[in-house]
């Protein structure tokens, strides 16, 4: 139930009450209309006993008659349909009911109370007067029967009221939550590219315009911020490439001059390799940037994919070669995309260079390209180390490298510009295994992208 929708999880929790309180109604109701039922008859019985004493009382000769007279005539009609026994002061029985096999069992309780007689729940009492003592009772039975058929009755009714209960529930909480899905679809369009988009406030005055005033605040807040981050990303990276040309071109001057020493030259290179290094940083900042302000400009074109991926092959060969990696490759001939060219080369040589640096000496690399439904995909596999699973959900994310102590060159932005550009390109960039034996990443991209 964890992942059912929220209107039938209303649902469920709404019959499961209902149910619950009709079964609470059912015991409820019968106790208190057995307990009704219990009180009226010792009130009939009351008055039945009354109404004998007072006959007693103003009959002819009062209860000096005989046996059979007092029987036949003192004894109340309504009396004899219950189990009747009257004695006089010395305890003699004077009259027994026919149902009454044997004489009440004498308990001195004369209030209302139940006593078991020949297996069955007997209510019965006790009243004096004159000398004369009359018991009196019956069995609880038809007053049991009336509560367990209203019992059974409401228990009938549960099925009737938990499917009622179960469908009302989920339209009323459809309903009810109309409003957060509305909510939900608006909140689909907020993304990096487009923080200005807000939630529609409905006119309301409840706890969900509330929130939703809450929820737009919050996402003035973090456009805000978002933008002063991709800004000064934007500009920071612009600013350092003027003077880190002029750096670059300085280095290169040193170790054109014939007249440096080796020592000095051998200087000049490393330092090169490290300008290099800072540049290719600062190339793929400005990318990021401009992709998070959704002002990457695609030049789309239809192009051949083979020959693009022939080209990172080649270059993953030169890679490959002082580790003795064996690269294999499966690409068709004349694989059609429309994209753009360079960014598409991108995606396919960062992913390629991560599989050369992340590998085994003398182990392998795979890549394939091929048509899936109307996209395209290309499969680049390693062999090497894996990544662990507590680390894939930080895999794409900026300057995150799953080995930190690797002395592996690189900055942690290779995986964050390939799938920034497959989805630019209406695609994506996912990890589809990684093990001790193979690590495996699958770029999809639209073909008519």
């Amino acid at each position: 139930m964890r992942n059912w929708p929220l209107r039938w999880k209303i649902a469920h929790y709404s019959a499961g009450l209902a149910v619950a309180a009709t079964l609470g109604g059912a015991m409820t109701t019968w106790f208190v209309m057995r307990y009704a039922e219990i009180a009226a008859f010792d009130r009939r019985l009351t008055t039945d006993a009354q109404e004998f004493f007072r006959d007693v009382e103003h009959f002819e000769g009062g209860r000096m008659n005989s046996g059979p007279v007092f029987k036949e005539v003192l004894v109340p009609l309504s009396l004899r349909n219950h189990l009747v026994e009257v004695t006089d002061a010395t305890g003699a029985v004077l009259y027994l009911s026919p149902r009454l096999r044997q004489p009440f069992p004498r308990d001195g309780i004369k209030e209302f109370h139940n006593h078991k007689i020949d297996g069955k729940n007997v209510r019965v009492a006790e009243f004096s007067e004159n000398g004369l003592t009359l018991r009196a009772g019956d069995d609880l039975k038809e007053i049991n029967q009336i509560g367990h058929d209203i019992f059974l009755a409401m228990l009938g009714a549960i099925p009737t009221v938990l499917l009622i209960t179960l469908f009302g529930s989920a339209w009323v909480a459809s309903k009810a939550i109309a409003p957060v899905e509305e909510i939900r679809q608006a909140a689909k369009t907020i993304t990096a590219q487009r923080l200005d988009q807000r939630l529609p406030v409905p006119p309301t005055n409840d706890e969900i315009a509330g929130l939703i005033e809450v929820l737009n605040a919050t996402f003035e807040r973090l456009q805000r911020s978002f933008e002063q981050s991709v800004r000064f990303s934007a500009d920071a990276s612009h600013h350092l490439k003027t003077p880190i040309a002029v750096l670059r071109a300085g280095v290169e001057e040193i170790l054109a001059d014939v007249n440096c020493s080796e020592s000095t030259q051998a200087r000049a290179e490393g330092l090169l390799h490290r300008i290099h290094h800072v540049s290719s940083v600062v190339d793929n900042l400005l990318l990021l940037s401009r992709a998070d302000a959704g002002r990457l400009e695609l030049s789309k074109a239809e192009f051949d994919l083979g020959e693009v991926l022939e080209g990172v092959l080649d270059d993953a060969l030169i890679l490959a070669e002082p580790l003795g990696l064996k690269v294999e490759a499966d690409i068709p001939k004349h694989l059609q995309l429309n994209a753009d060219r360079t960014f598409v080369a991108i995606v396919a040589q960062n992913l390629v260079e991560n599989a050369v640096k992340y590998n085994i000496p003398g182990g392998r690399i795979r890549l394939e390209a091929r048509v899936v439904n109307s996209a395209v995909e290309m499969i680049i596999g390693n062999t090497g180390d894996g990544i662990p699973k507590d680390r894939t959900r930080q895999l794409f994310e900026r300057f995150y490298r799953v080995r930190a102590d690797e002395r592996v060159p690189g900055h942690g932005l290779g995986l964050s510009i390939a799938r920034e550009l497959a989805r630019a390109h209406g695609g994506d960039v996912e990890l589809v295994r990684s093990d001790d034996s193979w690590t495996e990443m699958r770029v999809r991209l639209s073909r008519g992208a």
